[in-house]
């Protein structure tokens, strides 16, 4: 079988794999990552570039720079370019599984499908998601709740060109609820993922 769980939850990975993951500002992108890291995944995030481009401006790496600047690779460079550099990156990684994070648009959906990458939603409510990241306190997200759906708008709606969340969200072929305890999001990670993954790559006992 491509995966086997463990009884102390140990994820083993027979053949390489990538997932793309996809959500809003506080869904629970980091968790999904740091859960799978624990499993064995590399991962790499598309906004990695973006921030040594912002630094190498010397811009403060807030969230509206960090906006702008990848807006302007992607109108320089087009809108699929950072998918395709964090591509790059996951076929160097060591580990047989990678996470490919911060996806922002349908352009990086479609570079990233072509990669064979299996897309993963994570979803949660605008309040639950303010919550979180006042929570981490980030620096980046050390900003009012108006500020924040003003961000998130952007975002979300194409408003921004190199940023359609909710467009892409919807061509993702997992999908997780991020709403409920860390326990239930990890449950969903392994059934919804792992079922995902032998059904795309065949995978037999």
């Amino acid at each position: 079988m491509f995966f086997k769980i463990q009884r102390e939850r140990t994820l083993i990975v027979k053949n390489k794999i990538f997932i793309g993951l996809i959500g809003k500002n506080g869904s629970g992108k980091s968790t999904v990552c740091q859960f799978l890291k624990e499993k064995g995944f590399g991962v790499v995030s598309l906004s990695d570039y973006v921030r040594e481009e912002a630094a190498r401006q010397g811009l403060a790496l807030n969230r509206d720079n960090l906006i702008e600047t990848a807006n302007r690779l992607k109108a320089e460079k087009g809108l699929s370019f950072l998918a395709e550099k964090a591509i790059d990156q996951a076929n160097l990684k060591a580990e047989q599984g990678v996470v490919l994070d911060s996806i922002r648009n349908v352009d990086e959906i479609n570079a990233l499908k072509e990669a064979r990458v299996i897309i993963c939603s994570i979803e949660a409510t605008l309040e639950s998601r303010y919550k979180r990241i006042k929570e981490r306190q980030d620096g980046t997200d050390d900003v009012d709740f108006d500020t924040f759906k003003r961000q998130d708008e952007i975002e979300s709606s194409g408003e921004s060109s190199g940023q359609n969340i909710d467009a892409a969200l919807g061509l993702a072929e997992v999908h997780l609820l991020n709403e409920g305890n860390l326990d239930g999001l990890y449950e969903q990670i392994e059934t919804r993922l792992i079922h995902v993954y032998c059904k795309e790559f065949q995978c037999q006992d």
